[in-house]
């Protein structure tokens, strides 16, 4: 999912290139889209984006508060999104939720994450991995804290009522772009 924020267009741009990606022709991609089903929304709250908001739907709702609760009159995006979301996981396994976002206070790509209490590394598994294989990405900026003022956000409701899928995250990505200092010295 992409753009729950309307400001944030670097969302827009990951989603582009995770689109591309799905849609090229590469071994890989080949193998992904024989074993699993993709669900992409692109733009989460295109009224909000149309109407020039930075962090609002056109009702004035930060769309991303309102994943534990929300409205179909008030909050249909969120609405609709979920009850896909919980539909597909009751006919077959979820294997990865994210959420993609853009960040202004920290470079480079990164993600945010939950925890399991019982198997701690479940959460972090992917995002490692994601730092090997991509210079852009970093684990060390990743943060598996579940903090109780954002638990009515997509990250932390969807993996709340997935019952422990490690696999729920916010991606973040910077609106300044690459530390290529991090790059160099792997921050």
């Amino acid at each position: 999912m992409a753009r729950v924020h309307p400001g944030e267009t670097v969302g827009s741009w990951m989603m582009k290139g995770l689109i591309d990606y799905l849609t090229s022709d590469t071994d890989e991609v080949i193998f992904l889209r024989d074993n699993y089903i993709f669900k992409i929304i692109p733009m989460l709250n295109p009224d909000g984006v149309i109407a020039g908001n930075y962090r609002t739907s056109l009702a004035g709702c930060d769309l991303n508060r309102r994943w534990a609760n929300p409205s179909e009159v008030l909050h249909p995006e969120i609405y609709y999104a979920k009850n896909m979301i919980l539909k597909n996981a009751s006919q077959r396994q979820v294997a990865l939720v994210c959420d993609l976002h853009g960040h202004s206070d920290k470079f480079n790509i990164f993600m945010y994450g939950n925890t399991i209490n019982n198997t701690p590394l479940a959460c972090k598994l992917y995002p490692y991995i994601l730092s090997k294989v991509n210079n852009t990405f970093f684990y060390n900026y990743c943060n598996f804290k579940m903090q109780k003022s954002k638990k009515s956000t997509a990250r932390i409701n969807l993996f709340e009522e997935l019952n422990d899928v490690p696999n729920v995250f916010t991606m973040e990505a910077s609106f300044a772009g690459q530390n290529y200092v991090s790059i160099l010295y792997d921050y």
